[in-house]
């Protein structure tokens, strides 16, 4: 039996790459999901397929201005909403901060006012990011939830996302604690896999460029490997972690290197440049790595003992996971 089975669900930021996989998975549940963003247009272009089925609907509204009324009592809330591209978080940092902080107190709120004037109690997901353990270390290492004391530098061109993140963590477990209201913490690594609405980053102008038969080109001086992990990963450890994670506690959701996960920006290049030449069946693209040479940075790897703890695994190693992601966007070609 479904265990999402006629709940009610709400998932902000559902467009994008993990919501639009977690709508998918909890529709096939059973659940009775409610998809809320900004554009109208865009929830409608990612989830056709779903608009005339009985337990699908959506609003189109920012989160951060709260959730509207008309959606009614809800079982659970996934907070996916947040900006992840890196142009809009080192030159709009202000609204990158209060999209985060306001978005997160929107929900908590809803959730207050429901258990006080519904009597019905949801749980809120959160989701945070690798980024809160900043990247200030040493030589690789692999962190702990418990290890959140080597923030970004106030000047870190990354500090508006990571420490607004660390800060929405603080909010909601102050919730729970002042009001009881239910929540847990997902702190997730860097996430790749199929997207409709492509986000902007490396990885994705990376395949772009490769369907297109070009070459791509990094300059990967210093480039520190990161803890990647395939989107159909996270959406279990979502899933789990709704149900049988603690409230008030926080799970980091990655690889911590398992899989040949732990890569850097550079050798996923040309990992994506290999596997679309092979699909091709033809050597149409390549990657070619600038100044090389020297040292990396230390790379920060998520424990994920804690996760595993509660049933859930790694089964996704990235070349697997890259050549499954090409694949999706060379059918749609």
């Amino acid at each position: 039996m479904n265990k999402f089975a006629d709940k009610v669900i709400l998932v902000t930021g559902a467009t994008g790459l993990i919501g639009s996989h977690l709508v998918e998975r909890l529709l096939a549940e059973g659940a009775k999901v409610i998809v809320m963003g900004r554009n109208a247009g865009k929830i409608e272009k990612v989830f056709g397929e779903y608009l005339f089925k009985g337990n699908f609907s959506y609003v189109a509204a920012d989160i951060a201005h709260g959730v509207p009324k008309e959606i009614g009592a809800v079982d659970y809330i996934f907070h996916a909403a947040s900006s992840i591209s890196g142009t809009e978080i080192k030159t709009r940092p202000v609204d990158v901060i209060k999209a985060n902080l306001n978005g997160a107190e929107k929900c908590l709120e809803f959730l207050k006012q429901q258990k006080e004037q519904k009597k019905v109690s949801g749980r809120l997901i959160v989701f945070s990011s690798a980024t809160v353990y900043g990247n200030n270390f040493s030589h690789d290492k692999s962190v702990l939830e418990e290890e959140t004391y080597m923030a970004d530098i106030l000047s870190s061109g990354n500090a508006a996302y990571s420490e607004s993140k660390r800060m929405v963590e603080v909010l909601a477990r102050s919730y729970f604690i002042q009001y009881g209201i239910e929540s847990v913490v997902v702190r997730i690594g860097y996430v790749y896999g199929h997207a409709k609405c492509k986000p902007d980053t490396a990885f994705y102008q990376f395949i772009d460029k490769a369907l297109a038969g070009e070459d791509i080109v990094v300059n990967s001086v210093g480039m520190g490997r990161r803890d990647n992990i395939y989107v159909d990963d996270v959406v279990d450890g979502l899933v789990l972690v709704a149900l049988k994670g603690t409230a008030g506690e926080a799970y980091n959701l990655s690889s911590n290197g398992e899989k040949d996960n732990f890569k850097a920006i550079d050798e996923i290049a040309l990992m994506i440049a290999a596997a679309v030449n092979e699909l091709a069946k033809d050597k149409i693209t390549q990657a070619r790595i600038k100044e090389s040479a020297g040292e990396r940075n230390p790379g920060v790897m998520l424990d994920n003992q804690k996760i595993k703890k509660i049933g859930w695994s790694v089964e996704t190693d990235m070349q697997e996971g890259i050549r499954k992601t090409i694949e999706r966007y060379m059918e749609k070609r």
